[in-house]
């Protein structure tokens, strides 16, 4: 959880490095972000928040479910837990949560910084609330990638399965 933090972290400084030295007058900048950013970073993360809010239950619980429940995964899990006996079976999915809730609350506390403190017509707002969207990407993205990365053990899984039901 700790390194996607970091790198959420680490692409919103870059991102406002980016925005530093793409502004020749911070005032035109803050003016330009009013005009044209605002208005749309907060609808944009304001509905990617809320969608993935309303869908976390459903995502967490499926992939448990027909991922880590299945008996090729407990096969699977054992045979690492030889090598690594801390591991815990259901961990990924604990993971998942932690980061999908935190991709979450990035997203809607940076929608509603949108709409507070980027009302505010000055250039350390500007830095802030690009910060906290640049940082609510990053952790969407994380969990875009994390998803991914659930999914294709499922496929393979799945694709396993399937092999061994036609015999081949």
């Amino acid at each position: 959880m700790k390194r996607f933090m970091v790198f959420a972290a680490l692409f919103a400084c870059a991102v406002m490095g980016l925005v530093i030295c793409l502004s020749a007058n911070s005032t035109e900048a803050v003016e330009f972000y009013g005009r044209n950013l605002r208005a749309s970073l907060f609808t944009g993360l304001l509905t990617v928040g809320s969608f993935l809010l309303s869908l976390k239950v459903f995502i967490v619980v499926k992939f448990k479910e027909t991922v880590f429940d299945t008996p090729a995964y407990r096969d699977r899990f054992k045979e690492r837990r030889k090598i690594d006996p801390s591991l815990q079976h259901y961990a990924q999915v604990r993971n998942h949560s932690r980061v999908l809730f935190a991709a979450i609350a990035s997203a809607l506390f940076a929608s509603v910084s949108q709409v507070t403190v980027g009302l505010v017509a000055h250039v350390a707002a500007l830095t802030f609330c690009v910060f906290a969207a640049s940082f609510a990407a990053a952790m969407l993205l994380q969990t875009l990638l994390l998803i991914r990365v659930i999914i294709a053990e499922w496929l393979d899984q799945t694709e396993e399965k399937a092999s061994e039901a036609s015999g081949g």
